[in-house]
Parts: structure tokens; C-alpha cells; sequence
């Protein structure tokens, strides 16, 4: 049986959507889940003055920061290369208009410290990676000279 729209269709009321179970779901944001996992590397983002990602806002566009965390792979509502996890926010990087292949090799690894510029990118905060190291490699070069 067919549903009576309580309008006509017309250039005034298009119709988008018969019900509500029709309206798409609001996307929303990745769920930090790497606190756990970042523990080891806690005193090398703290000697590196690493930022935390959930400090990062609006005002911190076009700042250069340094931020730590763990690569999560892409998730397709962000146009990212990857996404970077802390364990207090998630934050999409991106890649300026050439980046080198040593940057690329260095963001596919598990942890990473990255340095780059916050920028927004469709109305999200991402971090438009520089330069970018691994943070497990760091942590080993860290407590081997303690």
C-alpha cells in the first residue's frame, strides 16, 4: 500500500525522503582508541613536545605542529591518506601536491611522529603531513641512550 505524503511534490517541495527511517545518518567521528597502545611511547611525545590531538581547533589552521600517534587506515566520509590516533582525538593526514616517497614510506608505518601544518580540509581539521618518523624506532633510539 502506498504512503500519502502530507505535501504535494513540486519546485516549492521536492521530495528527498518518504519517512525518517529514509534521512541517512549524520556521519560521525572516529572514536579514539589508541591510549592503550601509545603507552610505551608516552616520555619520547612528552621529551618531543608532542600536541595532543584534542587541543588542536579552528584557531590552530595554518600552525605547524608536531603530534604523535597511531595510523588508523582511511575512512571514506575523509579524504585522508590515513587517520592519526592518540588516544584523545582522531585527525585525518594528508599529503600536499608532491610529497616525497621517503614521506610516504615513513606514514605507512604503525606509529608515527609527524610534523606538518593543520589545515581544514572540506570543513574538517587535518594535518597536512611535512616530515613524519617512526615512533617506535625513536622510542628504542631513546631508551638505548638513557
Amino acid at each position: 500500500m502506498a504512503r500519502r505524503l502530507s505535501r504535494r511534490a513540486g519546485p516549492e517541495h521536492p521530495v528527498l525522503f518518504l519517512d525518517g527511517d529514509d534521512i541517512p545518518e549524520p556521519v560521525r567521528p572516529p572514536v579514539p582508541r589508541a591510549a592503550a597502545a601509545l603507552t610505551p611511547y608516552l616520555t619520547v611525545l612528552a621529551a618531543a613536545d608532542a600536541v595532543p590531538l584534542d587541543e588542536l581547533d579552528a584557531r590552530s589552521a595554518g600552525r605547524t605542529v608536531l603530534v604523535g600517534g597511531e595510523r588508523r587506515p582511511p575512512e571514506a566520509s575523509y579524504g585522508a591518506e590515513a587517520l592519526l590516533d592518540d588516544g584523545t582525538a582522531v585527525v585525518p593526514l594528508v599529503l600536499g601536491r608532491a610529497p616525497s616517497r621517503a614521506l610516504r614510506a615513513a606514514l605507512a608505518t604503525r606509529y608515527l611522529l609527524v610534523t606538518g601544518v593543520v589545515r581544514e580540509v572540506d570543513g574538517v581539521l587535518a594535518i597536512e603531513a611535512t616530515e613524519a618518523a617512526d615512533l617506535r624506532a625513536l622510542a628504542r633510539d631513546w631508551s638505548a641512550r638513557r
